[in-house]
């Protein structure tokens, strides 16, 4: 009997210390997300600020670069916006299934969101490359792809720091992100 009682008991400590734990990372992965968008939010005001402003105190294409970071960061500020509210809301009761579900898929969201960034950051060069050869608006192509470069380099050094930062708040912690760099080539390998 007494082996029961201490089996029971047992269970009822490891339960019990397990949901706290859980209810800790809930909340974790709520702070993580929460400070997240305060940050993107911060650098869509600041870039909407002194877009605003400098935009007019200067011309040619330094003027269409501060009007692009603008544009651009109108939108950053509406994702921080409906992503810090969905993380006040993403509440901190769930099971421990659905808050790894949870962290995969911001991780996943994450990735996906950094490759795209690539793709800005080359999309700019582009434009500036194509700002050489228009005769109608070169400075609004130079400009804005200067501005679209720089916006996606900060939006892909934010969403790799958002993945390894995730990797400290996540239960498993099993992720790793490794670079590689030889004369002419750079590689990144990341593995789950």
């Amino acid at each position: 009997m007494k082996a029961f009682i201490f089996t029971i008991t047992f269970l009822f400590l490891s339960v019990f210390a397990f949901s706290q734990s859980l209810e800790k990372s809930w909340e974790a992965e709520q702070n993580y997300r929460q400070t997240g968008m305060m940050v993107l939010g911060g650098w869509a005001v600041a870039n909407i600020a002194s877009g605003l402003v400098l935009r007019s105190n200067t011309s040619g294409v330094d003027s269409r670069f501060w009007e692009m970071n603008a544009i651009w960061n109108g939108v950053n500020l509406a994702i921080a916006g409906f992503g810090y509210f969905s993380a006040v809301k993403l509440g901190t009761d769930g099971t421990a299934f659905e808050l790894y579900q949870e962290q995969i898929g911001m991780d996943k969201t994450l990735l996906f969101n950094a490759g795209l960034d690539l793709g800005y950051i080359a999309a700019g060069a582009w434009m500036m490359e194509r700002s050489k050869n228009v005769s109608k608006n070169p400075d609004l192509w130079k400009g804005y792809g200067r501005s679209i470069m720089l916006q996606g380099a900060f939006l892909f050094a934010f969403d790799v720091a958002m993945v390894l930062i995730h990797k400290k708040v996540t239960i498993g912690d099993g992720m790793e992100l490794s670079f590689n760099a030889v004369p002419g080539k750079v590689g990144a390998v990341l593995q789950f």
